[in-house]
């Protein structure tokens, strides 16, 4: 497994998209999936999206962002996944607010509170991105934690964004999909 440590600027934004561990965690992702992508292309999720240019489908909650083109889907992050076929989608960034300081901040009065305080909800979305990814497909999770959005998916790398003094660190893990079920080949009625 792959592990590294960057160290970020202490002028690193809310838009993580612009944090050097998240572009490495992308970069290592997208040489993963090269030999895909040259062969008919890769579809990137991103559920989170804001500012960020990296995903063929980019949702934000935030309704100003599809006004102004930066994402081409504005609904809950779950309903996202759930538009989606099985095994459709070869990368998800995972990239959601982990308080409701940065939910506040970032969304405002249009955000729902912190994901993170609704167990539940966020074992359905790691559950509703490991059914839409394909096999051989890829997570990154940014966050303050390691832990698998799903716990079908396998670690295959760390990148970890130091800010020093006393700011916390920000991990972005990369999951991997490995194994069909046999229900991906066969339908039970």
């Amino acid at each position: 497994m792959k592990i590294e440590r960057i160290t970020e600027t202490s002028s690193a934004g809310r838009d993580t998209h612009t944090h050097r561990g998240y572009k490495k965690a992308f970069e290592y992702v997208r040489t993963q999936l090269k030999q895909k992508d040259l062969n008919g292309g890769v579809d990137v999720l991103d559920l989170f999206a804001r500012k960020c240019p990296w995903g063929d489908y980019r949702n934000d909650l935030n309704p100003d962002f599809k006004k102004a083109g930066l994402t081409n889907m504005c609904m809950d992050a779950l309903e996202a996944c759930q538009t989606f076929d099985n095994n459709t989608i070869d990368a998800v960034l995972f990239d959601p607010p982990f308080s409701s300081r940065m939910d506040a901040d970032k969304y405002g009065e249009v955000g729902r509170a912190s994901i993170w305080t609704d167990a539940k909800y966020v074992s359905d979305i790691g559950k509703e991105m490991f059914r839409i990814l394909v096999a051989d497909g890829y997570i990154v999770k940014a966050g303050f934690n390691s832990n698998p959005p799903d716990p079908r998916l396998s670690l295959e790398a760390i990148f970890i964004s130091h800010y020093g003094a006393c700011r916390n660190d920000v991990i972005f893990s990369v999951w991997k999909k490995y194994d069909k079920s046999l229900f991906d080949y066969y339908s039970v009625d």
